[in-house]
């Protein structure tokens, strides 16, 4: 019994790792610099489109893209970055803005999954490991049901992805036709890496801030070791 529930719970968290290490982080990784800073791209994006739904904010937690009513929350840390890999994290919450009329239940309930990855597998692990200091919880346990945790958040992730891969793809879109960038490649990282988002999301958000830390080589020999 124990045997399969640690299979059970291996094979999402093993799979979500490998899939957001080939398509997500190697290209993040290697995403460069842009000419242009966050600001001066919503600027540009906001002469093309009009007044854009978003404010600048020094957040406390990154696992709120929006407020309640739907605009975009934009880390005023990010402000003057040239970074593709932040600029383009920054634009998937401008994205979700700007499907929030149409998908706002949608948007909510992903947002909800987002909340919980974050909030969950800590206070799981930090639970389960009292329990067993104190003799309440049997060691194997814990791993089984932190284990089981995290692959509960992480299909809640992936059957929701299909909602930042939207936002994504709205976002690419405006980059396409709106021209903010002055060189083809510069823009073609920026899409790349919005789009490398995407696959990074369907891990709890707690991990990515911890993955995103290390090089490509180091996260590479993480997976392979869980293999």
């Amino acid at each position: 019994m124990k045997v399969l529930l640690i299979l059970l719970c291996a094979v999402p968290i093993l799979a979500s790792l490998l899939v957001a290490n080939i398509f997500g982080f190697r290209r993040l990784y290697k995403a460069g610099e842009l000419s242009s800073d966050l600001e001066t791209i919503l600027k540009k994006l906001s002469t093309k489109y009009g007044k854009l739904n978003y404010e600048f904010k020094k957040r406390t937690w990154v696992g709120i893209p929006l407020k309640g009513n739907g605009v975009a929350l934009i880390d005023e840390k990010y402000r003057q970055s040239t970074s593709s890999a932040e600029i383009a994290k920054q634009l998937i919450s401008l994205g979700l803005s700007g499907l929030w009329d149409d998908h706002q239940k949608l948007i909510r309930w992903r947002i909800k999954y987002i909340k919980l990855s974050y909030i969950l597998p800590p206070l799981t692990f930090v639970g389960c490991v009292l329990g067993t200091i104190v003799g309440r919880v049997p060691a194997m346990w814990t791993i089984i049901i932190v284990g089981l945790v995290l692959a509960g958040c992480i299909s809640s992730l992936w059957f929701s992805r299909s909602v930042e891969k939207a936002a994504a793809a709205q976002m690419a879109s405006l980059i396409e036709h709106t021209r903010v960038l002055p060189r083809a490649s510069e823009e073609e990282d920026l899409i790349d890496a919005i789009h490398a988002w995407t696959w990074v999301s369907v891990l709890p958000g707690i991990a990515i801030s911890f993955l995103m830390k290390k090089g490509p080589k180091q996260v590479g020999e993480l997976v392979r070791k869980k293999l």
